[in-house]
C-alpha cells in the first residue's frame, strides 16, 4: 500500500459502485469519472451534450473542491462521450471551463449507461501535505 495514499470522500459526494470519489497520492489528486448527471435529482439536464457536460464539469469541480482543490489545478482529464458528431458543442462548453491553459485531454467515444452522453475523470497536481 503506498503510505501516502488518501481517499478522499464526503457525504456530499455520490458514489454508485465499489470506487472512491477521488484518491489523493503524492502530489496529485485522480478525480473518478463525473457524469453530466445533476447530483441532486439524479437527472440529465436538458440541452443535449454540451448542457452534460457543462453539468460533468460542475461535479468534477465539487469533488476537486472537497479535496481541496479547483479546476486550475487540473493537468489532464479524459472526456468520454456517446457521438462524435456532439465534438464541437462540447468543446465548446469545455473550454468555457478552460479558457486559458487548459489541461492535457484525452477524448474517446463510448457508450454510457442511463442516458449519459458525457462523463469526465481529471488529474489534478495538488499539494501532498494535504488540502489547502
Amino acid at each position: 500500500m503506498i503510505p501516502f495514499r488518501e481517499t478522499v470522500s464526503s457525504p456530499g459526494l455520490p458514489v454508485h459502485g465499489p470506487y472512491s470519489p477521488a484518491v489523493r497520492a503524492g502530489g496529485l489528486l485522480f478525480v473518478s469519472a463525473q457524469p453530466g448527471v445533476d447530483p441532486a435529482t439524479g437527472t440529465v439536464p436538458d440541452g443535449g451534450a454540451a448542457a452534460q457536460c457543462r453539468q460533468a464539469l460542475r461535479n468534477l469541480e465539487h469533488v476537486l473542491r472537497v479535496a481541496g482543490a479547483d479546476l486550475r489545478d487540473v493537468v489532464r482529464t479524459t472526456v468520454l462521450y456517446t457521438d462524435l458528431a456532439d465534438l464541437p458543442a462540447i468543446n465548446a462548453a469545455y473550454a468555457e471551463a478552460f479558457p486559458a491553459d487548459p489541461p492535457a485531454r484525452t477524448a474517446a467515444v463510448v457508450g454510457l449507461a442511463g442516458g449519459r452522453l458525457v462523463s469526465i475523470d481529471a488529474i489534478a497536481a495538488i499539494d501532498p501535505t494535504g488540502p489547502r
